[in-house]
Parts: structure tokens; C-alpha cells; sequence
């Protein structure tokens, strides 16, 4: 970049290249750049490490950038990026946050569209299966991100994909901001558009997100990019059903089509009613992919102490699914000796056991390295806010005991059993 660009470049941002932001944030680079505000690449001089630093216009109300930073020091997953602190410099509000090296979804998309190249139907589920968990931990801290596309979607290396840019997360109760039109228009969902959104159904905006980012993956275009202008875009969303991703290649199953199609449904009650529901569809559809075993059983753990309540569960799990493989154990040695020699779908533990407690079960199976390959519920009476805190950095769902365990276990299974 000549000398004269960067010039021009530097007086338009808010802060310069080599400026020490609060005595310790050294600007290297500006990363990217807004209507809403700024990120930077910097050198963090006490623990030597580089970051990104993110701040906000003067036209920007300042807890935006604090609704954030909050939204992010609330969860711990390798699919979010992690927040260092907040600071003012200057009298200017910033945002210290993990510096993720890689490259963004929606570059990769553009440069596979430039050499007409198609993403691999196996490649594009698993980097959806990536993004949906990652917006499932962010939904369980009840939090709507509100903006997925592949611009906010990092590929970074080990294979890990990280879901950034929460400047327009809100928690499901905030009824003022429901209200408030925010995001990027293509993957914007019908209700996010009107800013009419049911109360609690603020994260099925993020469901629709995830299936445009998915026709988008397959297809190669967006699903309504043959409107010509924005206002068309507006109104093919209101008016007209999305087209059938398999309309557009062959060799995407039925099954992803027509998940595809749920997600993108105009009515938020038509769609997979959690991120959670989409991601262990998704699973179901990459496992029976690459797998000759069409028939496998959905398989069930359930572990706890007292018989009658290992008999309930079992029969509230078979309810939702009649064909379950369901095993019982009471205690957590057993248990931990079963997920050894049989990895179940799901499995349901008790927190008070009487030799290894469930919050050490649930540490132990994570320890196995299994990936997602098991589905951990807690299912207790008597969880303490630590400790369901912990287990949802682990990845573990919690259900209280008591009149509603039924539903509750119902609806988890039946999201986690694929639609028809």
C-alpha cells in the first residue's frame, strides 16, 4: 500500500497505525471497517500476544459495544470468539478480543463462485454442523446473535469455525430491541424485517440465518438473488416460499433440502424450533451419509441412582422415540464403563450418584474426546447455579426434575430425531 493511501485511510479511522491504546495496545492494522464501528489488529505488550480491538463510531451508543462484550464473557466455546476485557482510550470505548487468524466464509464462498466451484455436500454439512452448535451455546446463555452470515463466519486453522461479530446480539427478553430492524437483509428473516418478533422466538431469526447461509453453501447464490433490488428482496421474503435447494443440484439429499426449506420457512413456527433441533438433524443426515448402517437404532443412557426414576425417563424417552435402544444403569462407574463400550446418542444423567457424582460423569465422557458424537443431559433436582454453570461450558444440557421433565425430555428428543 503506498504511503499516500495509507494516509488517507489513517484520517478516517479512529485510531492510527503505532498508536499504544491505554498504555498497552500497540494498533498494527485495521482489520476491517463499518457503519457501525472498527476492528484493529494490535500488539498487546504485557502478554506479548497479538489481539483484536474493536470500537465503535460516535454515532453509536456506546453500550452496544458492552451489550457485546458482555454477550461473549458469557460463553466459553471454541465456535465464539473469546472476549480479553473492555477499556476507554481517548475517552473512546473499546473491546479487547481474541485476535481469530483464518479466512471468512463469505471470502471462500467468493472465491469458489469466481473458479465455478462447488463446495462438497459432506464440506458444506460440516461447516453447518460447526456453525449451528456454536449458535446452540449462544442460544442456551439466551442470547440472539442476530446477524449470521458468512461474512461473521471465520474458518481458522485446526478446523475450528468461529462465529464473530455479536455487535447486534440481544438477550430473548429484550422486547424494545425485538423491535429494532438489525442485520444483513438477505438473511434477515420475514419478522426481523417488520422488527415483529414473538416473545421468546427471537432466536429463530438466527435459525433462518443459518438455512440462507446453508442454500447459499449448496447453491452458490443466495436464495433470492434474482431480485434487482432491495425492496424486491423485502418482498419476495414476505411472499414467496424460498426455492428447494435440490431444485438446484442434484446431488443434495432430500432430507438437506427439505431441513433447508424448514429453516428458511417465512412462519418462525414452521421452522426447527431451536438451533439445537437444526444442529442434530444436521448430525443425523452427515452420520447416515457416511455410514451404510441407515437402520441404526437411536441409542439412550439413562443413569441414576433411584429405579423408579431410571424407569420414568426411559419410558418419557420411548415415548418421543418408539424404536430407542434405551440402557439403564444406577450408578456412575457403570456408566462411565457403558459410553466405553457403546458411545450412546443421548445419554441422561443424574447429578447425585452415590460413588462418582454426574457432574464428574459428564466431565469424564467429555474427556473421552467424543466430539458430538453424545448428547449429555443432566437431569437433576437439585443443581446448583455453579454447577450448571459448568456443565454448559461443557456442552451439557440441564433439566430440572419435577412436573414439566417430561415435556422437556419429549421436545429434546424429538428435536434431536429428524423431521420427516
Amino acid at each position: 500500500m503506498s504511503g499516500v493511501a495509507k494516509s488517507s485511510r489513517d484520517d478516517a479511522q479512529v485510531f492510527s497505525q503505532g498508536e499504544v491504546v491505554a498504555d498497552t495496545y500497540e494498533i498494527r492494522a485495521l482489520l476491517g471497517a463499518g457503519g457501525m464501528g472498527e476492528v484493529y489488529e494490535a500488539h498487546d505488550r504485557q502478554l506479548n500476544r497479538r489481539v483484536a480491538i474493536k470500537v465503535v463510531r460516535n454515532n453509536v451508543a456506546a453500550d452496544y459495544l458492552l451489550r457485546e462484550g458482555r454477550a461473549l464473557a458469557a460463553i466459553h466455546h471454541a465456535g465464539v470468539v473469546t472476549v480479553h476485557t473492555m477499556g476507554r482510550h481517548r475517552g473512546i470505548a473499546f473491546l479487547v478480543l481474541e485476535r481469530v487468524q483464518g479466512i471468512s466464509l463469505d471470502r471462500l464462498i467468493e472465491e469458489r463462485r469466481k473458479h465455478s466451484e462447488r463446495f462438497a455436500v459432506g464440506e458444506a454439512i460440516e461447516l453447518l454442523v460447526a456453525v449451528a452448535d456454536a449458535l446452540t451455546i449462544v442460544h442456551r446463555a439466551g442470547l440472539t446473535h442476530r446477524d449470521v452470515k458468512p461474512a461473521n463466519v471465520m474458518l481458522a486453522p485446526g478446523g475450528r469455525v468461529v462465529l464473530m461479530d455479536f455487535g447486534l446480539v440481544l438477550p430473548h427478553a429484550d422486547r424494545a430491541g425485538h423491535r429494532t430492524v438489525a442485520g444483513s437483509l438477505d438473511y434477515m428473516a420475514p419478522e426481523a424485517l417488520t422488527g415483529e418478533l414473538a416473545e421468546g422466538a427471537a432466536h429463530l431469526v438466527d435459525v433462518y440465518g443459518l438455512g440462507v447461509l446453508a442454500f447459499e453453501l449448496l447453491a452458490g447464490i443466495r436464495p433470492f438473488d434474482s431480485a434487482e433490488e432491495s425492496t424486491d428482496v423485502y418482498r419476495m421474503k414476505m411472499s414467496s416460499p424460498p426455492p428447494a435447494v435440490a431444485s438446484r443440484r442434484s446431488d443434495v439429499p432430500d432430507r438437506l433440502s427439505t431441513l433447508i426449506g424448514q429453516m428458511m420457512a417465512a412462519d418462525p413456527n414452521e421452522r426447527p424450533q431451536t438451533a439445537e433441533a437444526a444442529l442434530w438433524q444436521l448430525r443425523s443426515i452427515r452420520d447416515r451419509r457416511g455410514s451404510a448402517a441407515t437402520n441404526k437404532p437411536f441409542t439412550v443412557l439413562v443413569v441414576d441412582d433411584d429405579p423408579d426414576m431410571r424407569t420414568a425417563l426411559a419410558l418419557y424417552v420411548r415415548a418421543a422415540a418408539p424404536g430407542a435402544d434405551i440402557e439403564t444403569i444406577g450408578d456412575g462407574r457403570q456408566a462411565i464403563r457403558s459410553v466405553r463400550r457403546r458411545v450412546p446418542d443421548l445419554l441422561l444423567v443424574d447429578l447425585d450418584l452415590p460413588d462418582i457424582n454426574g457432574v464428574e460423569v459428564c466431565m469424564l465422557v467429555r474427556g473421552m474426546q467424543l466430539g458430538d458424537a453424545c448428547m449429555i443431559v443432566s437431569v437433576s433436582g437439585r443443581a446448583t447455579r455453579a454447577d450448571v454453570e459448568l456443565l454448559t461450558q461443557l456442552g451439557v444440557r440441564s433439566i430440572q426434575k419435577g412436573p414439566s421433565v417430561m415435556n422437556e425430555l419429549v421436545q429434546l428428543v424429538q428435536q434431536m430425531r429428524p423431521r420427516s
